[in-house]
Order: structure tokens, then sequence, then C-alpha cells
């Protein structure tokens, strides 16, 4: 059923909405359907079963119908470590499975965001009435992840055209910030945009649409009372001088800065994730994992180019799938896309204790209350600061009381 509404505070433009399990109208101009990969199996493994995979390779059955397969030749630890999958993969009957090799139990261990964020939400602590901006690209809507927090939905028809399927990158993203069970910030409000995300240009990173999404977030804080603006923007792309349309970029950027709202790209962020898939997401000794496509040769630079970067998980995520509204989907490895959301989440759950909060002050404060994990990777000894929510999220607490004195 879609109604014509004029919209008010967040929903501040006219277009077509629907009410379905919301406690407000959605207000969207494009319902993207769900997805269907299954059509991809066959191009994964012409042949069938594959030769056992290895650690950084992944094994992506996604939607794949593998029920004749067997897999006893790895061990549960070193299936879950490489396989990525959905609630609509079809497994072996378990005597073709390894021992103790659980696919429940992947996809409920890696919806934790991990790190004492859940214990957070325990104290109230949950992201409450902060808005986040998300651009990426075209999302499945009425996820149960995030269905009640998504308020307002743009997309760039010039771009996606025809396009009506969900992309699988936004509902990963959208549901890492703010999911229900997957969530950094279950309780924020999202206003989801989908510009030309991703596209290419002459050879370049084509940066000019994120630039009209971000000028598109000025305009709706402009129309916004202020406790629904737009604290916080989280788009996983990264971006330099060489893109398409950087200055239109920067432009946008440094104006929604300079009015106190966070932006963050892959520019700020980095990962260190858990050691394996089945360790438990709340022991910050279990996180010595630095991001697959790193080498040997890496090592130095994980410890000497993190200054400005906010350090966060991105292996082994849970995530809502685009192929339903009740589905989900685990990545055993994951990309700096899965990272910038998290951090956009902490911000949000910063805003919510500290309404005063800025980006500086923010990867200032995620730097000084960092755990510091000390790790070995390839036989090369490494130092990397880890966000530490509890302790970034007390340090506001504290900057706020201040203020108030």
């Amino acid at each position: 059923m879609k109604k014509i509404f004029i919209l008010v505070g967040i929903s501040i433009l006219l277009c077509a909405c629907q009410t379905v399990g919301r406690k407000e109208p959605l207000r969207a101009n494009a319902f993207p359907k769900a997805a269907d990969f299954s059509f991809l199996c066959k191009k994964r493994f012409p042949q069938g079963q594959p030769a056992k995979i290895i650690f950084p390779q992944e094994l992506d059955v996604r939607s794949c119908d593998i029920s004749s397969w067997d897999l006893t030749e790895y061990t549960a630890v070193e299936l879950a470590n490489v396989i990525s999958f959905d609630s609509k993969t079809k497994f072996p009957p378990r005597a073709k499975l390894p021992k103790d090799f659980s696919p429940k139990r992947i996809l409920q261990n890696g919806q934790k965001p991990g790190l004492g964020v859940r214990a957070l939400h325990a104290q109230g602590v949950t992201g409450k009435d902060v808005t986040i901006a998300i651009v990426d690209q075209n999302l499945l809507l009425n996820h149960k992840e995030y269905e009640d927090g998504v308020m307002f939905y743009e997309e760039d028809k010039d771009f996606w055209g025809k396009v009506e399927d969900s992309s699988m990158h936004a509902p990963a993203v959208v549901s890492i910030a703010v999911g229900k069970n997957t969530g950094v910030a279950p309780e924020a409000r999202v206003v989801a945009l989908a510009p030309a995300f991703g596209e290419n240009s002459k050879n370049q990173y084509d940066a000019r649409p994120n630039a009209a999404a971000l000028r598109r977030v000025i305009q709706l804080n402009a129309q916004l009372p202020p406790k629904e603006k737009i604290k916080v923007v989280s788009i996983s792309r990264g971006f330099d001088a060489s893109d398409l349309g950087a200055s239109e970029f920067e432009a946008a950027k440094n104006t929604l800065e300079k009015d106190g709202v966070a932006v963050f790209t892959t520019n700020d962020v980095f990962t260190l994730s858990r050691n394996h898939s089945l360790d438990n997401p709340e022991d910050i000794a279990n996180y010595c994992r630095p991001a697959y496509w790193l080498g040997k040769q890496n090592i130095k630079f994980l410890s000497t180019n993190m200054q400005n970067s906010v350090v966060a998980p991105m292996d082994f995520r849970t995530t809502a799938s685009p192929t339903g509204n009740n589905d989900y989907v685990h990545y055993a490895n994951g990309g700096l896309s899965w990272v910038v959301p998290y951090v956009a989440g902490l911000y949000a759950l910063g805003v919510q204790v500290y309404p005063q909060l800025t980006k500086d002050i923010f990867v200032r404060a995620a730097h000084e209350t960092a755990t510091v994990r000390r790790c070995e990777y390839e036989g090369e000894s490494f130092s990397m600061s880890l966000v530490n929510p509890a302790r970034l999220i007390n340090y506001l607490k504290s900057l706020n009381k201040s203020t108030q004195n």
C-alpha cells in the first residue's frame, strides 16, 4: 500500500511511502526488491566442489545448494574461517560436515558487534534519537534488522535505471550501523541515500555523486529540527585528490564538518579482527587478525601509519542479507566498507552521551581510550590501537559532565 505524505521533521520531501511495520511512515522514492544471487553459484563452481580453500582465500557459497558436497576434509575451525554463506545456502547432511561445525552458531556469533558494545546497549547507550546518514548502494528497506530505523530513503534513478533488486552492500552497511541484533547503534535513525555509488569515469573514480549526496545531507539538515539533524555520515568508500569531482566532494565534506557533522569514509578507518570466526567477539584478547589482503611486508605499515585512523573489527561479520527481509549472511572476509558503519555507529553512541561531540574530539578520544594490541602475523610483530567502546563512551560521558559544570 502506498500513500503520498507531506513530509514533516525528518520527512521533508513529497514522495511515496509505506507504513507497514513502522512506528512512523518511511519516506522513500523507491522500494528495491529482494535479490537472488543463486545464479552466481554455477559461475563460482562450474566443476562442482572446489579443492580445499585455505585462508586468505574465501569459500563463497552464498545462496548455493552444496548439499552434495563432502566438507569433512576441513576441521570446524578451518571451514568457519573461510566460508561465506547466507540463509539460503543448502548445506550437506551432518555426516558430510566437519565435527562440531554449525552454520547457525556462526551466524549467531557473527551478529555480535563485540568489544562490549552490547553491554553499552544494556546501559541504555543505543544511539537513541541520533540520526546517521548512510551513503551507499540501493537498499532492501523492509529487513527486520533495520526497518524501524530507516526513516528516509532516496535513490538516484539516473544511475540505478531499471535495477530493482537490492544491492548486497547497503543492507550489510546499514545493519552494521543500526541493526537490532547486528548493529552498533540499534536505536539510531537512518537517512539512506543511494547515489551513483562506485561508478568510474575515464578510468577514475567518480566522486561527484558522493559530493551530491553530501550536499543533499546539507539540504536535509537545513530543514530538520535540531533534535533530528544528521550528526554523522557513513560512506564506505575511499577518496583522494585524483578522483573526478574531488574538489566538489571536499567542499561538501568541509561544509558539513564545519557545521558539526562528522563524515567518515574508508580514509578514516582501519581494521583488526578476531583471529577465528568462532572466537568470542567480546574478548579483546581474540583480536589479532590484520586485513586479509596484507602480506608480511606490510606489517611495519600497521604499526606506523594508524595515527589518524579509528581501528575496528571487519571480518567474520553476520549482516542483513539482501535475499529476504528475514535473511542473514556471514562474510568470512570483510572490507573497510564494514568498518566505516561500525565507527559511525560508535559516533552515534558518543553523540547520545555527549551532544557537543565533533569528529576531531571523537578520533582523539578513540585513540586515547583504545586498547593497544601487540600481535604477530607471519612471524612479524606489530602493534595496533583497537577501539575500546566502553572506555570511549565513559570518556565522552566525562567530557559531557565537565561541560555542564
